[in-house]
């Protein structure tokens, strides 16, 4: 059932979320990084997958950087939205978990059983690779957020298109972890806005 008791929020939490996803990323790609550095010191540089040899610190990022991403933002975003969504469970930390787990884990399948047919760096392809990973992330948050506010499909369009823009803005080649983590968190926060504000609620 539909919960409409939504309480409209000040600006300082919409800056409040594009602080707490970007303070994700750091923090996520801190703890990450000590992970990999361990795991590297006990199996080396270079690992062997499906009889191919791989980068370590490479290969390991998806199944490591990712998850402990989603968990954390997950986290975080849930002690933000509860102050305008008092009825926002921990659901959210599990979806949003999933959401970046399954997203980047099939983009990365699919990159690797394709790149040998296809070119895998062409924008067309990142576009595509952009689609999977932002749809698995709105898709997964939005069956929790569909239960607290109208409208809620939105959502899944504006995590697609905040990966597209700067999948697009930065062509997959990103020099540091701050300036493209600030355009998914400000699109996001837009329809937030939306979704709160200015939509009808009926």
């Amino acid at each position: 059932m539909l919960i409409t008791n939504v309480q409209k929020p000040t600006w300082r939490f919409y800056a409040g979320w594009i602080v707490v996803n970007v303070i994700s990323v750091l923090i996520a790609f801190a703890i990450s990084f000590v992970i990999i550095f361990i795991i590297v010191k006990f199996v080396g540089d270079m690992i062997i997958v499906n009889g191919q040899t791989r980068i370590t610190e490479d290969y390991l990022t998806t199944y490591i950087f990712f998850p402990m991403f989603g968990l954390l933002n997950g986290y975080l975003q849930v002690l933000l939205l509860r102050r305008c969504l008092p009825h926002m469970g921990w659901w959210w930390i599990a979806a949003t978990f999933l959401g970046w787990t399954l997203g980047p884990l099939s983009a990365l399948i699919i990159s690797t059983n394709l790149y040998t047919v296809i070119n895998t760096e062409t924008t067309w392809f990142m576009l595509f690779i952009g689609l999977i990973i932002g749809g698995s992330i709105g898709l997964a948050q939005w069956l929790v957020l569909r239960q607290l506010v109208h409208h809620a499909g939105w959502w899944i369009l504006a995590n697609v298109l905040g990966l597209e823009i700067t999948l697009l803005i930065f062509n997959g080649h990103f020099t540091g972890l701050l300036t493209p983590s600030l355009i998914p968190a400000i699109v996001t926060g837009v329809v937030l806005w939306l979704l709160l504000e200015k939509l009808p609620q009926t």
